[in-house]
């Protein structure tokens, strides 16, 4: 017998509200997905929703008060960061397609920055230095404008919850055997001894739980939230902690020539918007 007029409607309806729920499942990326937005856009991988512990327990060592206290903070849906590091290919291609001019820093004999360029060798897959917070912020707008998609700069809550990728305690790896508070065998940090004396080229270490890469080394890593001295008042949904007119922003993850108790998952230090140095760099989210 054939369907009247009347019931075809209801049954479009009805096959429609079936698919939707699969539909929206499909077009939201899975956690671990890794994609690029265009040839010379950073690698981003997609990391889960979810809460974890922001900060540092008293008794872990190195621990500095602006680390506590220890609050949860939730992330309602996933989101993607650039796994590596912004690589100085990356960057080199941003500064090629834009013709912009990044202005000289640091004045240190050998660690001067030229044109966004230190005085060490670096080549394509090498951290991306030598550039200030407006350099990032220009970097970000170009990155959207070219994609069509929402980047921003990586919060301090993202950068942490990063790192962790689910573990708690310092590192979500365990020291070198033997050697004390070592992690040379996972990070780039405190001198020749994992390998390198100055930066290593992306994923020359092994990744973490959310895939994640060079978290505890390599450069330190500008985000967008404000210096504050502790955790008291900040957003507990993953946003950057932000106030007008910041003097100082917060920065993550460690270098390779500073001793591997400024690697913590939970470590922070500061940062003046204008400095430029061989040492530092950053990354970026998306909005999924």
């Amino acid at each position: 017998m054939t369907p009247s007029n009347a019931l075809i409607p209801l049954a479009l309806t009805a096959l429609c509200a079936a698919l939707l729920p699969n539909l929206a499942h499909a077009a939201t990326p899975q956690p671990g997905k890794v994609f690029k937005d265009c040839k010379d856009c950073p690698e981003m991988v997609v990391l889960p929703a979810g809460t974890f512990t922001m900060g540092t327990p008293e008794n872990e060592v190195g621990r500095e008060p602006d680390e506590g206290p220890m609050h949860a903070v939730t992330f309602a849906k996933p989101f993607a960061m650039s796994r590596f590091q912004i690589t100085a290919g990356e960057w080199d291609s941003y500064i090629r397609q834009t013709g912009v001019k990044i202005a000289d820093g640091d004045t240190r004999p050998g660690r001067e920055c030229i044109a966004s360029k230190p005085r060490y060798p670096q080549g394509p897959r090498q951290p991306a230095v030598c550039m200030d917070m407006d350099d990032i912020k220009h970097y970000v707008a170009w990155l959207s404008k070219k994609t069509g998609q929402a980047y921003h700069m990586v919060s301090e809550a993202q950068r942490e919850y990063a790192a962790r990728a689910g573990s708690s305690g310092p590192f979500p790896f365990p020291f070198d055997e033997g050697k004390g508070y070592s992690i040379a065998e996972h990070a780039n940090t405190y001198g020749p001894a994992d390998g390198y004396s100055f930066s290593s080229p992306a994923g020359s270490y092994p990744p973490n739980a959310f895939g994640m890469y060079d978290m505890h080394g390599n450069v330190y890593e500008r985000v967008a939230d404000c210096e504050h001295p502790n955790y008291i008042g900040a957003p507990t949904d993953g946003s950057a902690w932000m106030e007008p007119n910041c003097e100082s922003y917060q920065i993550r993850g460690n270098d390779w020539g500073e001793a591997p108790v400024f690697s913590r998952s939970g470590n922070s230090n500061n940062i003046y918007p204008q400095t430029r140095g061989d040492w530092i760099g950053f990354r970026v989210v998306r909005d999924l």
